[in-house]
């Protein structure tokens, strides 16, 4: 295949550098680049449906990712008829370059997001994650095994001794909560897993998933439930039209409904007015298969202190998946050309963490990616817009696992109930920060 190399380590980076092809420019080139696993691994799938005439419903979900898809579910008890429009085809935007790490841990520390929206928020946030495992077992109990959903302990990894210090105190902050976590020290952290820095939290709450099949499996689920979904619809516009909104499209096809919600990733932005969130670009690799005996196979979810920090998670065939070194978001072009410095990054940065050179690598990608100043996701009405149109916009390394509650919390706003989420993962939050940052200046002046 196109990338692909028989080297290992440093050698299978570099080859893999000199063979990238070159990136056939398409609609999902915008959130992502090269070959993500799980289109290779699981296919391309069956062209869908596209929208041609005026459409009415109740409900419009715009992205047909893991968190359209989602939220979709969770609309289905409502009774009310929900269309689904993507401007790609189902899951193949950022939802396909995943590496899909289901974690409880927010980027944010549980310190800082103290200091950040206030004690009691950052428990209900860093408890709802933890929650989020059950409530997406409880709900989707005939299509986790197919997806190759699997629960697996986290290890978040000291890069040095300060950031052992500081996450010494996470742990105890943490416990302080309910959320159960260990603290490994160096020794024990490079007899149990090979990995040779100062100490690390181990939580046992944690999984992984093949979110492409997750989500193909949940939208063809709700197809059965009358759910509608719709390929090559990107909306360009949602306008108010009287007690309705019109949601219009490239093609020159309308949807006119009662709701919007707004699903479609960092692309969500095109929406808003003012920044919320900023973009980066995160890139991956695919080992082939480990060895069966390999170590490597029995790691937990790894991911470290250092920012941009690296992670690492296996899949349901063996292989081994790495990524991380995350840089802002400048271009597609620029994305396209970082991917094989990136990749060498990558295999150097695993190479010092675990001493040993990753099996050889199969393929690489990157996507964009958005995350927001307190590593919270914005879900529900924007200020200023119209109440109609809600937003599950679940950034950060965190997305899946906020997508879980988005549906319920989206649902209890189009039907005018509160949720006891909306305040730590609402918009008015963001009035908050900006009042605690007029403060601070006020108070360096």
């Amino acid at each position: 295949m196109p990338g692909a190399c028989i080297l290992t380590g440093q050698g299978a980076a570099t080859a893999y550098a000199r063979d990238m092809w070159p990136f056939r420019k398409s609609v999902a080139h915008r959130v992502r680049t090269g070959a993500p696993w799980w289109l290779m691994h699981d296919g391309v799938g069956d062209a869908g449906v596209g929208l041609t005439e005026t459409l009415r419903c109740d409900v419009a979900i715009i992205g047909a990712g893991i968190t359209g898809a989602l939220v979709a579910d969770a609309l289905i008890a409502s009774g009310r008829r929900i269309v689904v429009l993507d401007a790609r085809e189902p899951a193949q935007g950022s939802t396909a370059a995943s590496t899909a790490l289901l974690q409880y841990e927010i980027d944010t520390h549980l310190v800082d997001l103290v200091r950040l929206v206030g004690a009691e928020r950052a428990a209900l946030a860093y408890r709802a994650c933890a929650a989020s495992f059950a409530r997406l077992e409880t709900r989707l109990p005939e299509l986790l095994p197919g997806a190759h959903y699997e629960r697996r302990p986290s290890l978040y990894v000291a890069s040095n001794e300060q950031d052992a210090v500081a996450l010494q105190g996470e742990v105890a902050a943490r416990r302080a909560i309910g959320l159960a976590c260990e603290w490994l020290d160096g020794a024990v952290l490079e007899q149990r897993y090979g990995i040779r820095r100062p100490g690390a939290i181990l939580s046992a709450l944690g999984a992984q998933v093949d979110p492409l099949r997750l989500t193909r499996s949940l939208l063809s689920a709700c197809g059965r439930h009358g759910v509608r979904v719709f390929s090559r619809c990107r909306v360009t516009r949602i306008e108010t039209a009287g007690r309705e909104l019109r949601l219009l499209t490239v093609g020159g096809a309308e949807v006119i409904a009662n709701h919007a919600v707004v699903c479609a990733g960092y692309e969500s932005l095109d929406f808003l007015a003012g920044e919320v969130a900023k973009v980066n670009n995160t890139f991956a690799f695919v080992t082939e298969p480990c060895a069966a005996d390999s170590p490597t196979l029995r790691l937990p979810l790894v991911w470290e202190s250092a920012r941009p920090y690296l992670y690492a998670r296996t899949t349901s065939d063996g292989r081994l998946i790495v990524g991380g070194e995350d840089v802002p978001f400048q271009s597609t072009a620029a994305r396209d050309a970082l991917l094989p410095r990136q990749v060498l990054r990558l295999t150097a940065k695993y190479r010092e963490l675990f001493g040993a050179d990753p099996p050889p690598i199969e393929t690489a990608w990157a996507g964009s990616f958005a995350e927001t100043r307190d590593g919270l996701p914005l879900i529900g009405t924007a200020p200023g817009q119209d109440p109609r149109v809600s937003y599950a916009l679940c950034y950060g390394g965190n997305g899946i696992t906020y997508s879980v509650h988005a549906g319920d919390i989206v649902r209890a706003g189009i039907e005018n109930r509160s949720h006891e989420l909306t305040d730590v993962f609402g918009f008015a939050r963001l009035g908050t920060e900006a009042s605690r940052e007029r403060q601070k200046d006020r108070a360096r002046s």
